[in-house]
């Protein structure tokens, strides 16, 4: 009678087991949050004019989607502006100096690249070149030559922008560099222009390096002062030695 009973039992739970709805499937953890919004991550600085630069502009500028979702980029611009002082603040002006980004998805945790066409292709990999061919001195103020003294703007589409660009408002939401921020006079290029620089983590300038946006950065910001800091500790960007270019991580996230 036992054994019959346990038989019994076996065969309840085995048939309880086969209704149940319970899903032992184990689901990927979702992407981690790394940002809050498209970022610009890295960009490359160079006086073309200067020896160790080779001759070339190997200007880069490259956003980072550290967002949990895909990016559809058509929704972004990035815009270029050039300054020519040190002390007349003005309000940020593209004229025809901006890129509308084509209709490609940047999944999360991925990099984009946008290189100036005079950039090396064998040392800056890149998904689009942006900026003239130009090597004439009249084509310096457009891009993209990013010598030190010119600001970059990350826009997205938004109704209640102010900036409009093919017919779209758009608000700016990141900057590297701005026309809104004093800048210093620097010396040591053969262009009065290209000796004018923004500082940037307190003791450099935004000449000849390559810029890193640090890791723990969560959020774009438009505002520069905050951004460029005041030392190394403070400032958002890990700035390579003068001259020291580095592009081993170009197109990867920031390690």
């Amino acid at each position: 009678m036992k054994i019959f009973s346990f038989y019994i039992l076996a065969a309840f739970i085995i048939c309880y087991g086969c209704s149940s709805k319970i899903d032992f499937e184990v689901m990927p953890p979702p992407p981690p949050v790394i940002t809050t919004e498209l970022m610009i991550s890295e960009i490359s600085t160079a006086i073309n004019t200067d020896p160790n630069a080779g001759g070339t502009r190997t200007h880069y500028v490259e956003l980072f989607n550290g967002t949990a979702n895909a990016i559809n980029l058509s929704n972004y611009a990035i815009g270029y502006m050039a300054v020519s002082d040190t002390a007349n603040l003005i309000p940020w002006s593209f004229g025809v100096n901006f890129f509308v980004f084509p209709a490609v998805t940047l999944d999360t945790g991925k990099c984009y690249v946008v290189a100036s066409p005079q950039s090396d292709r064998t040392a800056v990999r890149r998904d689009t070149s942006w900026g003239t061919t130009s090597t004439l001195a009249a084509q310096a103020s457009t891009p993209l030559q990013l010598s030190g003294n010119s600001a970059i703007a990350l826009l997205k589409r938004d109704a209640g922008g102010t900036i409009i660009l093919n017919g779209n408002t758009y608000a700016i939401i990141d900057a590297f560099g701005s026309p809104l921020v004093t800048r210093n006079t620097s010396t040591g290029a053969t262009s009065s222009r290209n000796n004018i620089i923004w500082t940037i983590a307190g003791v450099t300038d935004t000449r000849n390096r390559t810029f890193f946006r640090k890791k723990g950065v969560l959020s774009p910001t438009t505002d520069w002062g905050t951004t460029k800091g005041s030392s190394p500790e403070t400032s958002q960007w890990i700035v390579s030695g003068d001259r020291a270019w580095d592009y081993t991580n170009l197109g990867k996230p920031t390690p």
